[in-house]
């Protein structure tokens, strides 16, 4: 997982490490592997809001993903105590839109 913060506000990119590019491989053909999804956690005053996307094929039932949202809040200090409704939208591939350098 990957975690970019904005003040308290953070999204965390849940991903295949192993699958990530280095800066050797950069170069001719490049397929850049998307992740699993994303999750955000945008504050608006005390209290926050958790949205995003996160993959069926791997976030298969309702308790991984509400795993997946506990493991967020609990990266935000100030999560605690607040009030935090969450829309997470499971998504299946269907397909891809990609510029690799080569075609």
């Amino acid at each position: 997982m990957a975690i970019f913060r904005d003040g308290a506000d953070l999204v965390v990119r849940f991903y295949d490490q192993a699958k990530e590019h280095t800066p050797a491989q950069l170069h001719d053909l490049v397929i850049a592997n998307p992740g699993y999804g994303y999750l955000c956690l945008k504050f608006i005053g005390p209290d926050a809001l958790l949205t995003g996307f996160l993959d069926e094929a791997v976030f298969a039932t309702d308790a991984l993903v509400l795993e997946a949202i506990d493991w967020v809040e609990r990266l935000a200090p100030g999560a605690a105590g607040a009030y935090i409704p969450h829309h997470v939208r499971r998504f299946t591939s269907t397909s891809f839109v990609e510029y690799n350098g080569e075609y």
